[in-house]
């Protein structure tokens, strides 16, 4: 079925969107685009996996072709949170937002809530509400109070009178005074009308569409006009897919909230909660996936009999390649490297360099290229408008804030988060290198000296700097994963039969981790290639030091189900999204003896493990999404040139099937209503208008 404007509104990501885009094909190719001979964009070679040590597998069964994420439809996410409710978007609506009870009122209360605050002090701060005098102070001595006893004060104040009252800590004749004042509301203040009875954060679900975490939270953050860094979240989710997740931010009115995201492109917020406790990275139990694999080319006994050993032997835990980028030019790791070496203006230059596969009509790239030609971020900032956004622009406004001279600063207007992602990635490409020699070596046995767990508490990874400190919330860590981190012993040769390959984990490189004995050397050589030490000392710049953590080496899925269905055309939709499900749209049922073959799979998988490396161990694939595009991309002047025992069960060898599977993927083409004036490509997911019709490839 090809799109109309009749059934775009129906089958459009959003419902009622009129310019909705539906998803193409997978990787960062632009399958239907018309060819433009003066255009430098251009798609690049992209990471492999053996760039990044990904190459062994558990089990030694036949492979077979599959094409994952031929839409960002095929592949959906949801987190559990750390009390294993699933985050589904289910409503859309504001909650109540009004105080449920006036127990904690200093209208209704007389006599003083708390020993440490004298009477009369409590009947002075009730007559400063009534005055209209802003000037007028309450004090009490502290100088014999505890922080702590000076902090539950603060705190009884605030429950009490909330956003009526300021309180401070002053030094008085040499004395410890804390001094309360009305609050001036002629006063710019970020004291905001807040219930003062319900809790500050402000949790809710995101669900989103072709756009990762941290997209999200810079399309937020501009609708908000709050700072992308006091956006919080528990988890990183992938760009090309429909994922949910939790967020929060502090003090934000839900109707407001709702009402400047209500017309947000592919993003939908809602099921509203007020809690105490900020979100923070890591906050989730695991992922909940649901996977579509199209153009199957295996018989069933084989896909059953695949997915059933990765029910019960689990898979490699490798960090996929969305861990690394899609640029194989500048990986994050390569940046992390650059951070982790106080090489801070080489990593400037990688965040800002100029790639071959960026698009030069886009601003943010020419600003960019300006920067890279004169080294001039005043400049290249100059041709940002106001609506410019995103990682880049942040960068160069740091770097013009401080001249140019000063890079450890200027890259302190990057997210702490977004900086922690580089070093991790490098954290994690020496990670994936030692799984893959552990493999080779040793196999699926424990041996001596593999290291285990000292206990049970880590099913996930924790991302903690041993120096952050526990009111850092804005930097998603507390002191309380400080005191989670996880400890491992080595095995000796009496207890291996105590233990399985499930239990065997590898350190990421830091200066707070034991290395396993059997491969100390091989994590030495490697660090050593990137100018580092196995004991990754501290450095002087604290967010760039790494105390290292371990990672379990196989995983195990949970929850695995799947069923096979078949489908007549490309865009067919194979799994109901929540947004769907919403609006009450038909659940996708499999055609009877549909053209093609799918397979659509469900499990859950702890926090930190990827769904591609299960999907990987299935098909015995390369997961690139070059390598994937290219299963989308049947060239009939290349099939020649391909061994016919390469192609058995595969497309390849059917040269009308092939060709006809090519027509119905890339030979979708719609237009906007006429009102619009304009029409839009059927590619990945661009959400820029472009006033070109597509051409059909095939």
């Amino acid at each position: 079925m090809s799109f109309t404007r009749k059934n775009i509104k129906r089958r459009g990501g959003f419902q009622n969107r009129k310019n909705s885009i539906r998803d193409g094909s997978s990787g960062s190719f632009n399958f239907g685009r018309r060819k433009n001979e003066n255009s430098q964009y251009k798609h690049q070679d992209q990471l492999s996996e053996k760039d990044v040590g990904i190459s062994e597998y558990i089990s030694d069964l036949e492979g077979y072709s599959a094409v994952i994420k031929a839409r960002f439809s095929d592949f959906q996410v949801n987190e559990f949170d750390k009390e294993g409710r699933l985050a589904k978007l289910t409503q859309l609506n504001v909650p109540n937002f009004t105080p449920s009870d006036d127990s904690k009122s200093y209208k209704t209360t007389v006599k003083s809530p708390m020993e440490k605050i004298p009477q009369d002090v409590w009947d002075a701060l009730r007559d400063l509400i009534k005055k209209n005098d802003v000037d007028s102070t309450v004090e009490l001595e502290a100088e014999n109070l505890a922080k702590d006893e000076r902090r539950d004060i603060h705190q009884c104040i605030k429950a009490y009178f909330g956003k009526h009252v300021v309180a401070s800590t002053i030094k008085k004749n040499e004395k410890t005074i804390l001094s309360f004042k009305k609050w001036d509301k002629k006063e710019k203040s970020n004291r905001s009308e807040w219930p003062e009875h319900t809790p500050e954060f402000v949790h809710f679900i995101v669900y989103k569409e072709m756009m990762d975490t941290m997209d999200a939270c810079f399309k937020i953050s501009q609708a908000l006009k709050i700072p992308a860094a006091k956006i919080y979240y528990a988890g990183l989710k992938d760009r090309r897919a429909k994922t949910t997740q939790w967020c929060c931010v502090k003090k934000y009115q839900p109707a407001k909230l709702i009402a400047s995201l209500r017309n947000a492109r592919n993003l939908k917020v809602g099921n509203i909660e007020f809690k105490e406790k900020c979100l923070k990275l890591g906050d989730l139990s695991g992922n909940r996936f649901r996977i579509a694999l199209r153009n199957v080319q295996a018989e069933d006994d084989l896909i059953n009999l695949s997915l059933n050993h990765v029910k019960e032997h689990g898979f490699i835990n490798y960090y996929g390649l969305q861990r690394f980028g899609n640029e194989k030019e500048v990986p994050t790791y390569l940046i992390g490297i650059k951070l982790l070496t106080g090489s801070w203006k080489e990593a400037i230059n990688l965040i800002l360099k100029v790639k071959p596969g960026d698009d030069p009509t886009q601003v943010i790239n020419t600003a960019k290229q300006i920067y890279a030609d004169t080294g001039d971020a005043v400049k290249a900032l100059k041709i940002c408008g106001k609506k410019q956004n995103g990682l880049e622009k942040k960068l160069l406004e740091g770097i013009a804030k401080h001249h140019g001279n000063d890079y450890v600063n200027a890259l302190e207007s990057i997210p702490r988060s977004i900086r922690l992602m580089y070093i991790h990635a490098f954290q994690s490409l020496v990670w994936n290198k030692m799984a893959s020699k552990r493999m080779k070596l040793f196999g699926l046995k424990p041996v001596v000296g593999d290291l285990v767990l000292i206990d049970k508490m880590g099913e996930e990874e924790l991302r903690v700097n041993e120096n952050d400190d526990e009111e850092d919330i804005e930097d998603h860590v507390t002191a309380e994963t400080i005191k989670n981190r996880l400890l491992a012993r080595p095995l000796t040769a009496e207890e291996l039969y105590k233990y399985s390959i499930f239990d065997i984990v590898l350190p990421l490189p830091g200066f707070d981790v034991i290395y396993p004995e059997n491969l100390k050397q091989c994590y030495k050589e490697v660090l050593e290639g990137y100018g580092l030490t196995l004991e990754m000392p501290k450095q002087k710049v604290k967010t760039y030091n790494l105390s290292g953590t371990y990672r379990k080496l196989v995983q195990q899925v949970q929850d695995m189900e799947w069923k096979i269905m078949y489908y007549n055309n490309s865009t067919d939709n194979l799994i109901q999204s929540d947004l769907e499900e919403l609006n009450g749209e038909a659940l996708p049922e499999s055609i009877e003896k549909g053209t093609y073959k799918a397979v659509v799979i469900a499990f859950t998988l702890n926090a930190a493990s990827y769904a591609t490396m299960v999907l990987r161990e299935v098909l015995k694939c390369n997961t690139s999404s070059s390598s994937q595009a290219g299963l989308n991309n049947y060239d009939s002047t290349q099939t020649t040139q391909i061994d016919a025992n390469e192609q058995q069960g595969s497309l390849l060898a059917d040269t009308e099937k092939y060709k006809d599977f090519q027509k119905r993927i890339f030979s979708e083409i719609y237009e906007e209503p006429e009102n619009h004036g304009m029409k839009r490509e059927l590619g990945d997911g661009d959400s820029k208008s472009q006033n070109k019709k597509i051409k059909n490839t095939s």
